[in-house]
């Protein structure tokens, strides 16, 4: 995918000197897996986008363990710590897979930024979004059985499942892997049909 086009529908604009310099501007950056898109307490150089692969937000907890914050897989999806991309990151990005982002430097972003009020639109969409995924996951924590955080989760990341290491997913969603291989193997579990009853009786 050229890089023009690819901006072209993740902005949803037709503006064709905007998107000549918004591509112009960019890079791919490639990541194996393992790599680092950016590390927990660094200030973000880019402002990046998943072209395709599987990043895991990395936080940790009050032990100092890893938990897995989030994971980005989608297409177009901002693959930034943060929304405060001024900030210190407060989680480190690990690729899960063979990962390409499309990266555009911050100094660039802002003038951009005041050169076209109407980016703030799209930045406002981004917010969004990215809110709305974490109410969702905080919704299913908290109110979700195991096994329907593991339903859930196999509506909201299509495909994952078979992908990424299972440990991150139970991460994800706050079970130990031992819990999420029992409810997987539940989830498989064939419901047994009431037997008819014999005519005769």
């Amino acid at each position: 995918m050229l890089l023009i086009d690819f901006y072209r529908e993740l902005l949803h604009t037709s503006d064709e000197t905007l998107l000549q310099k918004v591509s112009e501007a960019s890079q791919i950056i490639s990541l194996k897996t393992g790599e680092l898109a950016i590390k927990s307490g660094t200030v973000p150089t880019h402002i990046c986008f998943l072209l395709h692969g599987v990043l895991r937000g990395v936080a940790s907890n009050a032990n100092g363990k890893d938990i897995t914050d989030c994971i980005v897989f989608r297409t177009g999806s901002p693959a930034m710590p943060d929304s405060d991309f001024t900030q210190p990151a407060s989680i480190t990005l690990e690729a899960l897979e063979y990962t390409e982002l499309v990266a555009i430097p911050v100094e660039k972003v802002q003038e951009l930024l005041a050169e076209y009020p109407d980016l703030m639109e799209v930045y406002r969409r981004f917010l969004l979004w990215s809110v709305a995924l974490h109410r969702d996951l905080k919704i299913a924590l908290y109110q979700y059985t195991a096994a329907q955080r593991y339903e859930w989760f196999l509506r909201q990341y299509p495909g994952l499942i078979d992908r990424i290491p299972h440990k991150y997913i139970a991460s994800l969603l706050n079970m130990t892997p031992v819990t999420l291989s029992n409810v997987r193997k539940n989830s498989r579990k064939p419901v047994c049909a009431v037997p008819p009853q014999d005519a005769t009786e």
